[in-house]
């Protein structure tokens, strides 16, 4: 499984986001680097063995994981990448 663009990526894009210890920032990363490498597939396929998977879902349950501050740096870079362009099309399929 190659994950380092996708680390990169997620690096570049969540690398800010605070969750009070740099070991849950790195842990965002590396999940996200994992499951953008796979997208289609469950946690359990993206991270590849038990350890990993394990720790997926201690991140996802932990109380200090604020959902708000991931979603706000997303967004802040989303943003930053739009002022850049004259024109940005937001387009969506909902069939």
């Amino acid at each position: 499984m190659q994950t380092s663009g996708n680390g990169d990526w997620a690096r570049r894009e969540l690398g800010s986001v605070a969750l009070g210890d740099k070991r849950r920032t790195a842990r965002l990363i590396k999940l996200c680097g994992r499951l953008a490498a796979m997208p289609e597939s469950s946690i359990n396929q993206a991270c590849g063995d038990w350890a990993e998977t394990k720790a997926a879902y201690r991140f996802f349950h932990n109380k200090n994981v604020e959902v708000r501050k991931i979603l706000a740096a997303h967004q802040a870079k989303t943003f930053e990448r739009a002022r850049r362009h004259r024109t940005v099309l937001a387009i969506q399929d909902t069939s």
